[in-house]
């Protein structure tokens, strides 16, 4: 089940994901549908936002959930422990590492200077100012297809594992469900959390209001995540 499940990843026109297939829901609601169309992978990565990562195939799947494990934080590097030396003196271990692995963008930071204008009203591609910042340029996204105002997703800084947050775009609903989703995946797994934020608001109208915008933009804002993030580096 998706929702008992860190990670949920959909295969394109194999996997499924519904309470009731087509067969049932034509005999209760009279509606004939197809099991794409009722639950497949662009329902459930773009409209639903159940999925978190699109796969074009079962290749492809393997290698988002390496991805997605790799993303964990888990320290592959800790080393066996080894038994002490006779009449060696103890020394005291440093409690801080640098990385020797991390790899520089493959962007240059300047040009962030031409990314990022003057004019705060006017909406910049946060992908790019990512691209520039991040080890390698390389940022596993996390529910790319969904609430697309909002990009969240993993990576790594001077060797260092980071959870993004960028605004990219006036947020709506299901920005901030994502948001708010993917802050608790970072506090469960106690990754530091950067926010990349470029707008004013959210976005308003009748329209937005019906869809509880102001109660679900609470949820992925900093203040009511204090309680459950305050022990992240």
């Amino acid at each position: 089940m998706p929702a008992m499940a860190d990670v949920s990843i959909i295969i394109k026109e194999q996997g499924t994901i519904f309470l009731a297939g087509p067969p049932l829901v034509k005999a209760a609601t009279g509606e004939v549908v197809t099991a794409e169309a009722l639950g497949g992978a662009y329902v459930h990565c773009k409209t639903s936002g159940v999925a978190d990562y699109f796969a074009q195939n079962e290749d492809h799947a393997i290698e988002l959930a390496r991805q997605a494990i790799s993303s964990c934080g888990i320290d592959q590097s800790i080393a066996k422990p080894t038994a002490p030396t006779i009449n060696t003196p103890k020394t005291t271990a440093s409690t801080t590492s640098t990385p020797t692995n991390c790899l520089e963008p493959r962007y240059p930071a300047d040009e962030l200077l031409g990314i990022v204008g003057t004019d705060l009203r006017m909406p910049v591609n946060i992908r790019e100012v990512i691209a520039r910042i991040v080890d390698d340029s390389a940022f596993d996204e996390f529910k790319a297809m969904y609430g697309s105002s909002l990009v969240c997703g993993f990576a790594s800084i001077g060797g260092h594992q980071v959870g993004i947050v960028g605004n990219n775009g006036i947020l709506f609903s299901e920005s901030a469900q994502k948001g708010a989703h993917f802050i608790e995946i970072c506090c469960k797994r106690k990754t530091p959390l950067i926010f990349l934020q470029n707008i004013t608001g959210f976005m308003v109208g009748s329209k937005y209001e019906a869809e509880a915008l102001p109660s679900t933009a609470p949820k992925w804002s900093w203040p009511s995540h204090v309680r459950k993030c305050r022990n992240l580096p």
